[in-house]
C-alpha cells in the first residue's frame, strides 16, 4: 500500500513539475501571440532617371577691376594750375581732354631762348654756307624764314651731301637742335591728357599747390569696360576656352550681366591649386571693386543626371530602388552646383529614391512613390 501511495506522489510531482515549466516557458501575463499583418514598409519617394547633356558650369566669385586704370606722376615740378575740368575726385574726362596742367612759364622761357640761340647760329652760318654750298643755302634760308618760335620746333634741312653735314655739326647747330627739341618733349610733360575716356578716382593735390618731380597727383579709371578675375579649381581647366560666356550676379542676386572669358593664366597656383580666369563685362552700373557671382558654362558633358548633394551617401554611393528594395549604386560627380551634384554611372529608367529615408540601409523593403 505505502508502495503505490509512493508511486501516486512521484507521478504528481513529475505533472506539476510539467506544468510549473509550461508556465514558466509562456512567461508572465504572456499571452499566445495571434496571428496578423506583418509592419507595412516604409514608403520611398522616387524619381525616374533621364540622362541628358549639359553644360559643365563653373561658379566662383571675384571682385571688378577696370580694364584701363592708370595712376597719375608728374615728371616736373612746378604749381598746379586750374584746368577747365576741376582736378577733384569723381570727375569725368574724354579722351584727350587735360587732367593735369603744372605751370611752365620759367621752363617755355628756356625753351625760347634755346631756339633763338638756333636761329642766330643758322643766320651766322649762312654767308659761309653760301660761298662754299650754294644750293644748300636756299634751303636753309628757308628754314629760317619760316621759323617760327611759338610753334613746334620743325626738323632741318636733309643734308645733301657729307661735307654739308660735317659742314653743319662744325657751326654747332645740330647739337643745338637737338638740345632744344629735347626740351620742347619735355615742355609737354606739364601737361597730362587723358589717355582714355575715364573718372578721376584719386586726387591728392588741390590747384596752385606746388608739385614735385616723381609725386603721385591722382587715378584715372575708365568705367565702362571691366575685367573680374576668378580663381578656378586646376581640376576644372579642361572644360574652359576663350570666348565662352559667363552669367554674372551680385551677391544678393538682384542684377543679372553678362561676360565672356578674355585670358586664361596657364599657371596654376601652387598654394591653392587654382588658376586664374579674367572675364570682360561692360555695363555703367557696375564699380571697380564690386564682387560679383559668376557662372561659367563650359563644355558639354554627356550621358549626366543631376540629383540633390544630400542623397550621395558615402563613397560617392546612390540608392537606387529595384524591386521595392533599396540597393547601393556607386556614381560619379562630375559637376557640383550648390546644393545640387551632376552624375555619371546611372542608367536610363532606373529609379532612385527623391528623398533621404532616416536609416536607410542595403535591403530595406519600401513602397515606392513617385515625385
Amino acid at each position: 500500500m505505502k508502495k503505490n501511495v509512493g508511486i501516486i506522489i512521484g507521478i504528481g510531482i513529475l505533472v506539476l513539475g510539467v506544468i510549473f515549466f509550461v508556465l514558466m516557458k509562456k512567461g508572465p501575463g504572456k499571452q499566445e501571440q495571434k496571428d496578423g499583418p506583418e509592419p507595412e514598409n516604409t514608403i520611398a519617394t522616387v524619381q525616374e532617371v533621364t540622362l541628358s547633356s549639359l553644360p559643365y558650369r563653373i561658379a566662383a566669385t571675384g571682385t571688378l577691376e577696370a580694364s584701363e586704370k592708370i595712376e597719375l606722376f608728374s615728371e616736373v615740378q612746378g604749381a598746379l594750375k586750374r584746368t577747365k575740368i576741376p582736378f577733384k575726385e569723381g570727375s569725368s574726362y574724354r579722351k584727350g581732354s587735360t587732367i593735369i596742367h603744372i605751370d611752365a612759364s620759367e621752363f617755355s622761357a628756356q625753351l625760347k631762348s634755346n631756339k633763338s640761340s638756333l636761329v642766330n647760329q643758322i643766320a651766322a652760318m649762312l654767308p659761309d654756307m653760301e660761298m662754299e654750298y650754294p644750293e644748300a643755302a636756299r634751303n636753309w634760308e628757308n628754314y629760317l624764314l619760316n621759323f617760327d618760335m611759338e610753334a613746334p620746333l620743325k626738323p632741318l634741312p636733309e643734308f645733301r651731301s657729307e661735307a654739308e653735314r660735317l659742314f653743319v655739326i662744325g657751326k654747332n647747330i645740330t647739337q643745338t637742335y637737338y638740345n632744344t627739341a629735347n626740351q620742347q618733349e619735355r615742355l609737354a610733360k606739364y601737361y597730362i591728357n587723358a589717355p582714355f575716356s575715364g573718372v578721376l578716382s584719386e586726387a591728392n593735390v588741390n590747384v596752385g599747390a606746388l608739385v614735385r618731380s616723381g609725386q603721385k597727383l591722382g587715378s584715372l579709371v575708365d568705367t565702362s569696360l571691366f575685367e573680374l578675375r576668378l580663381s578656378i579649381p586646376a581640376s576644372q581647366t579642361e572644360y574652359l576656352r576663350k570666348g565662352q560666356k559667363v552669367s554674372l550676379n551680385t551677391l544678393g542676386g538682384e542684377t543679372e550681366f553678362q561676360g565672356s572669358v578674355v585670358r586664361i593664366n596657364p599657371i596654376i597656383d601652387q598654394n591653392t591649386q587654382t588658376i586664374n580666369v579674367f572675364v570682360n563685362i561692360s555695363d555703367k552700373t557696375l564699380r571697380d571693386g564690386q564682387y560679383l557671382q559668376a557662372a561659367i558654362s563650359g563644355e558639354e558633358i554627356t550621358e549626366v543626371y543631376t540629383v540633390s548633394s544630400d542623397l550621395l551617401t558615402e563613397n560617392d554611393n546612390l540608392y537606387v530602388v529595384k524591386d521595392s528594395v533599396l540597393v547601393l549604386q556607386n556614381v560619379t560627380p562630375i559637376n557640383y552646383l550648390g546644393d545640387s551634384i551632376v552624375v555619371k554611372g546611372l542608367k536610363d529608367g532606373q529609379f532612385i529614391l527623391g528623398k533621404p529615408i532616416a536609416k536607410a540601409y542595403p535591403g530595406m523593403k519600401v513602397i515606392p512613390e513617385k515625385r
